[in-house]
């Protein structure tokens, strides 16, 4: 890890040193497919909706967003699932908002740095389906972490940004495979390639994350064999978002 990466990573260490959180009564271990991938396979349109208020490479774009009401055109523009992100001084996430997104019906991912088992453990205490797991950060690490993930009822969401990180996706028998084109030591963006992630992971749904700033790129990732899409900024910045939506689907 290097630059932006390595901080946000120490901060979050710092931040949930001594934290406890319950376990829901609700948490069961999850074994095969849980709702998060099922709304993504059975989706006319299989887009993870994200909010977030910030980023590294952009800074405060957002600060004044709604959350219900931009949570609320994503619902009606058809997108599967939302993302919501719990990391606070990069991103402008918010740990509190994942309840409240989980009022519109829609499967919930809890997208952080995970780096302690209490990032997981608070996921779950918030009633999130799914968490990110990010190979860059966990390292050898990720197989333990995917499987306390399962065991609190959570569906990982691996995330790769080279080539080279696929065997250990591979090693926790990854079901959901995001494949993110910002490179998270500088945040600049490189190529998206699905051929050889569907070599690596024949029967894992591919999730195409990043760049897709227009419902064009978006609409190109999917013909390029990526099964899904997480898109955030673009959204974020939308005057509409149902009708981004819409055009994806288009």
């Amino acid at each position: 890890m290097a630059g932006i990466l390595e901080t946000i990573v120490e901060r979050e260490r710092r931040r949930m040193e001594g934290q406890v959180f319950p376990t829901p009564f609700r948490a069961r271990p999850l074994r095969g497919e849980g709702p998060f991938e099922r709304a993504l396979r059975r989706a006319e349109l299989p887009v993870i909706a994200e909010f977030k208020r910030a980023s590294p490479s952009l800074g405060p774009f957002a600060l004044d967003a709604d959350l219900a009401s931009r949570l609320g055109a994503y619902a009606r523009g058809g997108a599967a699932c939302f993302s919501v992100l719990a990391e606070s001084q990069a991103f402008g996430g918010r740990p509190e908002d994942i309840p409240l997104a989980l009022g519109f019906g829609l499967p919930v991912l809890y997208k952080g740095f995970v780096c302690t088992r209490a990032h997981l453990e608070e996921a779950c205490a918030l009633g999130a389906q799914a968490v990110l797991l990010i190979v860059r950060v966990l390292g050898g690490e990720l197989p333990a972490y995917a499987a306390a993930a399962r065991a609190l009822g959570l569906e990982p969401l691996v995330e790769l940004h080279d080539p080279g990180e696929i065997p250990a996706a591979q090693a926790c028998h990854a079901r959901l495979v995001g494949w993110n084109v910002r490179n998270l030591a500088d945040f600049s963006e490189g190529p998206a390639d699905a051929a050889p992630l569907r070599r690596a992971f024949p029967g894992a749904l591919l999730i195409r994350e990043s760049g897709l700033r227009s419902p064009e790129l978006a609409r190109e990732a999917l013909a390029q064999g990526f099964d899904a899409l997480l898109i955030g900024e673009a959204l974020m910045r939308a005057p509409d978002p149902a009708a981004y939506l819409d055009a994806v689907r288009r």
